[in-house]
């Protein structure tokens, strides 16, 4: 605590002719509150070493601060001075749209040490930043800088064009950090994260699948200049995320390509057309000397744009001799059915469908068709899970789109092995189809991978408060009993679960 005596001093000083002695009392009377406005008076001292405690003292004050002077701060010829008014505005926590521009103004300040903080602001609060305050920042050094500026490019509809003119003209590390970014698309879009509403993560879906023509352009651009085969699969992989219907005549020409026909068939499956759907017919029935990664894309892409029929030869193959072939219907087969189990992802095929004289309109969810072949794909692959528990969690990642397995699940949570059981549980909880009493009885099981799985979903009943008094009551004693539990995932999902229960009581 200042004493009253020591801000007299303070107050006297800051009317030194020494620099030095004013810059002093402006440090040391920014620690007692209340003097925002002797502060403001001098923010246009001469000497920027009083112009920087001005603006570290203006961010040490409670209550209302004037960001104004702060912000004219941002801009000053010393760069210790810019460099406390932006923490000073940082702890203060100004926004806006004054701040955002006085922030954006500084990205090109290469002498501003805590340019990173500048960026993070911007990044947290989703400022669309002009593509050419940052597309200089993606070649420093420090990824402080050049990641947070990827990051804030991503908030822009033309990011894609961006970094694909950046693959085809920069310098090899630009270049490679482009190509980073055109690999997850997905990644920092607004809308697309963890906590966004349901209409949002929709909006933003359908901005991914409807690109600005220029992100197109760009992406087809650097993909016929493009020489490596790894550039050139990353970039079909951007135009597959993107739904490009244009890719199909470069997709065809790479398709039978080992290095980059798996993601030549992926822009293929994703395009979507009849006549993407037929070379990818064609690459699944006569795959020639295609190795079984290759083929294994196309039957997965296959499933992707493909329409019943499509999925019937995928069936088909299920019977195939050769391990790679099924695993790989069993891709296609789970990349059919994810478009009709009444998801947002079908939802967005139908709209984008409907908007493109390009496409066909996928069948509804309850097609006849569609829902016989799923109960026949229920039934086939609770067989061959049980005689190949190694590839469970294919069969699981199958199933998981296909309600038509429900009356199987009880016969699979009593089979002697333990993976047909905790798929079984996995699948149950998917579908609601197991209870509390069934739970319980397998929060004991002899498998490990059982027992984490009903550990887990009890503690997320427990989180999401959805037990009776009766079933908490019930739950505890098995609780407590699993901390003695061999496997350290059930000890720990139990123990929290524990404690949930302790904190709601």
């Amino acid at each position: 605590m200042i004493a009253g005596h020591q801000v007299a001093f303070f107050l006297r000083e800051i009317g030194s002719v020494d620099p030095g002695r004013r810059a002093a009392a402006v440090k040391g009377l920014s620690r007692a509150p209340g003097h925002v406005e002797r502060l403001v008076a001098l923010a246009d001292d001469p000497a920027p070493q009083v112009r920087a405690a001005v603006a570290l003292g203006l961010g040490r004050q409670d209550g209302t601060v004037p960001v104004e002077p702060l912000l004219a701060l941002c801009s000053d010829p010393d760069v210790a001075v810019r460099r406390r008014a932006v923490n000073a505005l940082n702890r203060l926590g100004a926004t806006g749209p004054a701040v955002a521009a006085a922030f954006v103004q500084r990205l090109g300040d290469a002498a501003l040490p805590n340019r990173p903080l500048v960026l993070a602001w911007l990044r947290r609060f989703e400022v669309a930043v002009p593509a050419e305050a940052l597309t200089s920042l993606l070649a420093a050094p420090d990824p402080g800088l050049w990641a947070s500026a990827a990051s804030l490019l991503r908030l822009l509809p033309e990011a894609d064009a961006v970094f694909a003119d950046l693959v085809r003209t920069a310098q090899p590390e630009v270049r490679r950090r482009a190509l980073d970014m055109l690999a997850s698309p997905q990644a920092g879009i607004p809308g697309m994260g963890a906590h966004a509403e349901p209409e949002e993560r929709e909006a933003a879906w359908r901005r991914l699948w409807k690109p600005e023509p220029q992100v197109v352009h760009a992406l087809l651009a650097a993909l016929e200049a493009e020489t490596e085969p790894y550039a050139r699969s990353r970039l079909f992989g951007a135009l597959a995320a993107r739904r490009v219907v244009e890719a199909v005549v470069p997709a065809a020409a790479w398709l039978a390509d080992l290095e980059c026909g798996p993601s030549a068939a992926a822009a293929l499956g994703a395009a979507g057309t009849d006549e993407a759907v037929e070379l990818l017919r064609q690459a699944v029935v006569e795959p020639g000397g295609w190795g079984s990664e290759l083929h294994g894309a196309a039957m997965r892409a296959l499933g992707v744009a493909g329409d019943v029929s499509a999925a019937e030869l995928l069936f088909g193959l299920l019977s195939d001799p050769a391990e790679a072939v099924r695993l790989g219907a069993l891709d296609g087969l789970g990349s059919f059915f994810r478009r009709f189990d009444g998801s947002l992802h079908g939802r967005l095929e139908r709209w984008r469908a409907e908007g493109s004289p390009d496409l066909p309109v996928p069948p509804p969810d309850d097609d006849p068709a569609v829902r016989e072949l799923a109960r026949r794909t229920a039934e086939r692959l609770t067989r061959m899970l049980v005689r190949d528990v190694e590839h469970a969690n294919a069969y699981h990642g199958v199933l998981w789109h296909i309600p038509e397995v429900r009356p199987l699940l009880p016969e699979l949570l009593r089979h002697p092995e333990g993976w047909v059981r905790s798929t079984a549980l996995h699948l149950a909880e998917r579908f609601d189809e197991i209870d509390f009493a069934g739970r319980l009885r397998l929060l004991d099981d002899p498998h490990h991978a059982v027992r984490q799985g009903a550990a887990l979903s009890f503690l997320q009943l427990v989180e999401r408060r959805e037990l009776s008094p009766d079933e908490q009551d019930a739950l505890r004693p098995h609780l407590e009993a699993a901390q003695e539990d061999a496997d350290q995932y059930v000890r720990s999902f139990t123990a929290k679960a524990l404690q949930q229960l302790d904190e709601t009581v």
